[in-house]
């Protein structure tokens, strides 16, 4: 029976550090500038629906009944 040899892989250089924190720090803006994208319209929406809803009763009571 012959004996089959597997190659050894080769050794992987070490990353460099500068360009691991570089890489993590765009990662990271990425996904604030997601967030923020997503949220920002959610809350000008609810902020006008609450604006909407606290102007509403002054609005009425300006007013006479009909």
């Amino acid at each position: 029976m012959a004996s089959v040899s597997i190659p050894r892989p080769k050794a992987s250089k070490p990353e460099n550090k500068a360009f691991v924190v570089a890489l993590s720090v765009l990662q990271l803006t990425v996904v604030v500038i997601v967030w923020l994208a997503a949220l920002v319209p959610a809350a000008l929406a609810a902020l006008a629906v609450i604006l909407w809803k606290a102007a509403r009763p002054t609005v009425r009571g300006k007013f006479p009944p009909a």
